[in-house]
């Protein structure tokens, strides 16, 4: 990312919007556009992380209920 004497490069906005659209989209309503985009980076950074773990323990809880449920099947 080059520096620019004015203002943000396109990549990072690029960066931040997409922070701002999966908090907004993944949150299921806690927190509006607005909200998100005048929230200090460093409170972004943290929900993004916890929303990342949520989604992560989300993911293998399915994966685990899915292989119970294929080797209960097998019997």
């Amino acid at each position: 990312m080059g520096l620019t004497f004015f203002g943000l490069t396109s990549e990072y906005k690029l960066e931040v919007h997409k922070v701002l659209f999966t908090l907004g989209y993944y949150s299921n309503g806690a927190f509006t556009h607005t909200e998100i985009y005048n929230m200090p980076i460093y409170l972004r950074t943290f929900y993004l992380k916890q929303l990342e773990e949520a989604k992560k323990e989300e993911a293998e809880a399915v994966q685990s209920v899915t292989k119970k449920g294929r080797t209960n099947s097998k019997r």
